[in-house]
Parts: C-alpha cells; structure tokens; sequence
C-alpha cells in the first residue's frame, strides 16, 4: 500500500517560519554559552601559562643560584689551593736500589739513568732494572735529549747510544771525541780533533757516519759548545778565535735536511759575536735555539735557515744556565739584595717573563710543568710559575737526584739506597 504524503509547499515554508524564531533564540543561547566557557577556558589556559612560565623561571633561578654556588666554591678552593704553602713531606712509597759508589745518576725523563768507567745503566722509579750495558772509560761523559742519552769517553775513541727502553748502538771515531751531542732520534755530532783541523762529524744511532764539516783555526775558529735539534737535521756550533789580539765568537747553523745540500759545506747561517766568549749553545726544540755568552744572551730562530730573533746584553756574571723546551734560567748573585741569587727567567720569544730571589745553596736547578726546582744533598725549594714559594725544607736522607713529579706535591727522591716517593703536605 503506498503511503500518502502532503505535498503541499506552504505547510513546509510555514512549519519552517514557525520554528525559525524559536531556533534563533536557541541558537543564541547555544553560543552564548559556548563564548561564555570559551571565555573561561582562555583564563584557565591564561593561568596555566602564567604559572608554567613562574615555574621554568623558577627552575631556571634555582639552576643559576646552584651553578654560581658551585663557581664560588670551585673558584675558592682554586684560590685555597694556588696559595697553599706545605711544611713538611710524607714518604708513600720506598723501594730499594743499589748502585756503584763511584756512578753518577741523573734524570732521564722519569727514568734513572746511571753512568760510571764501568758501566752505564737505566732503572725505573721503583728501583727495577730496564737495562745495563758495560764498556771501559777513562773519562765518561754523558749527553742527553728528551729520553736518549750517549755516554762518550773524553779524548777516547767510543760513544755508546741508548733511551730509557735500552741500547741503541755504538760509534766507534777514528779521532779523539773532544765534544759530542745527541738528538732525541740518537744521531750523534761529534766534534773530532786532528792536529791541523777539528772535524765535525755526524752518526747515526748504529754508528754509521754519514755527513761531516770541517774548521780549521784560521777561518771559523775552535769549536768550544754544539748542539743538534731534535729531530737530528740542524746542527749548532760556537766557535772562538782571536783577531788582531781580541777574542771574537761565531755561531753558524748547518742544515743535514735536504734544504741544507743546495749550501756549501751545508752552512745556512752564521752570526759573529766580537769580544765575548760563547760556551753553551742549545736547541729549545727543532726550530728555536739559544746560545749564553759572558756578557749576553741570544736567541734564534727557524727549522731551516736560523735567524737572529734577539740578543739581551748582561753586565753581570752568569753563575748557572738550566732550561728546558719553553724557558731558559740565567743564575747571578743578588748583589743588591739580603738574598745570595737571583734567577732570571726568558721564554722562547726571548722575553724575560719572570725573576725570583732566593738564598740556599744549590745543586741543581730544574723546570717542571709546575714549577722550579731548586735543591742540593740536604734541602729543596718549590716555586710555582707565579713565583709564590710553595715549599722549602730539609730532607730525612741525602739526595743524589731529585725527580719532579709533574704535580707541586708529588715527587721522587733518590738517595744512595732507596727511591722514595714523596708526598708535600
């Protein structure tokens, strides 16, 4: 059965005019409502916003307060511990060794390298042996450079090469050794005598000659110091001779590099010093060398072809030179003080960058990372590189050599018995 329908379109448009009014007021209380809890919820999240931004600031003040307490800390025990003096010494660690009365030991680089007539030998800080090696010396001298060292006997015909690990080899001259240096890589340049000229010549660490020069008195002069760079390819010497009655000095600079073979007799520069004397002359590394005469201080510079960097004229007489890679020491009498010396300190641009006092006798005077080190058999003095005095006293036994430990609290002694490992305190 179909289903009726009205078709009429006014009852349509009717119904819907009826309701159009009734829809609008509901509408209008719809949206009324909807911009009502549109309106709260804005200041919900309003509200929520103000107190998460209060809560980061918050966090973030926290943070700040925390990290610049830390920095006051940290910054006061840096300032505590830069101004901290220690009195005394306590002894961590002791180890026995035994050695020859008549050897002489020294510092190779945190290894004890011990030479004598008889022998030479390397033990470690705990007193173990790395190696021996035995010869026959009249006179033994000892060179060293980084961790090698070469022991040569004066007016003797026999260098021996080795490092803290052990031997390296043996050159054996066909003249008397009157000088000799060593590289950090074991080349050897010794200076040989001859009746009519001094020769120069060059070995590897195995022995084998493989360059020389040459000097005759009336030309250069008589080789009195030299010295070889580290890596063995630029070689130093200071000569000394007299002109027309006075005393004059060179320095000249031989290159073994392929650079050096385009010169003659591989000379690529010299400087020439009237009326000084001229008996050190030291590599700082491959490419910067100073020499110390009587009366004043050089510096050079250049890996290839040396050039004059400085030349600091002294009036007063050098008592010690020590020096290392970064700095160079020159020891006088404080005449014009209550201390007995004063230590003048140049880095390698040839500035003086620092200058201590002091009154101890010394032995020996070394650098290290943390400072200077000033000693002798009974009693050291410790200064940092801001030249504050860190610690001065007596040792409990007499010291033939004194290690540094890197740290201005830690370090080695070592007496005719015992390694000990020290801590200041």
């Amino acid at each position: 059965m179909a289903e009726i329908r009205d078709f009429n379109r006014n009852q349509y448009l009717l119904k819907g005019g009826k309701n159009k009014k009734g829809n609008d007021n509901k509408k209008e209380n719809k949206n009324h409502k909807e911009k009502n809890t549109g309106q709260n919820n804005n200041r919900d999240q309003k509200s929520m916003d103000s107190m998460l931004a209060r809560h980061r600031q918050l966090k973030l003040y926290t943070v700040l307060a925390v990290a610049a307490v830390a920095a006051v800390v940290a910054i006061g025990a840096y300032i505590q511990w830069k101004n901290k003096v220690y009195v005394s010494y306590s002894v961590v660690q002791e180890n026995e060794w035994l050695r020859a009365s008549e050897s002489k030991t020294i510092n190779l680089k945190g290894t004890l390298f011990t030479y004598s007539n008889d022998g030479m030998s390397c033990t470690d800080l705990k007193g173990k042996t790395i190696w021996n090696q035995t010869y026959e010396m009249q006179n033994p001298v000892v060179r060293t450079c980084n961790k090698t060292a070469a022991v040569g006997d004066y007016n003797g015909r026999k260098i021996y090469v080795a490092n803290a690990q052990g031997m390296l080899g043996t050159i054996e001259t066909t003249l008397p050794i009157r000088d000799f240096c060593v590289s950090s890589n074991g080349v050897v340049a010794a200076v040989l005598d001859d009746s009519s000229v001094t020769a120069i010549y060059l070995y590897s660490a195995t022995g084998k000659s493989f360059a020389d020069f040459k000097t005759r008195m009336s030309n250069s002069g008589y080789p009195i110091a030299v010295d070889i760079s580290n890596d063995g390819s630029l070689v130093a010497v200071s000569y000394i001779k007299a002109e027309k009655g006075k005393v004059v000095s060179n320095i000249g600079f031989y290159n073994f590099s392929s650079v050096g073979q385009n010169y003659t007799d591989n000379f690529v520069s010299g400087y020439g010093y009237p009326e000084a004397v001229i008996p050190l002359v030291h590599f700082m590394g491959n490419d910067t060398i100073f020499a110390v005469a009587d009366n004043r201080i050089m510096f050079f510079k250049g890996k290839q072809t040396p050039e004059s960097l400085s030349e600091n004229m002294i009036s007063e007489e050098i008592q010690s030179v020590f020096y290392n890679e970064s700095h160079v020491g020159l020891v006088f009498y404080n005449t014009a003080a209550d201390t007995k010396y004063r230590i003048e300190i140049y880095d390698t641009s040839a500035k003086k960058v620092s200058e201590l006092a002091f009154d101890m006798e010394y032995k020996d005077i070394m650098f290290d990372s943390s400072g200077i080190v000033i000693y002798n058999d009974s009693e050291c003095m410790l200064y940092d590189w801001d030249d504050r005095l860190k610690y001065q006293g007596a040792f409990s036994d007499k010291i033939i050599c004194f290690v540094p430990g890197g740290s201005i609290s830690r370090h080695t002694l070592v007496t005719e018995s015992s390694i000990q490992s020290i801590e200041l305190q």
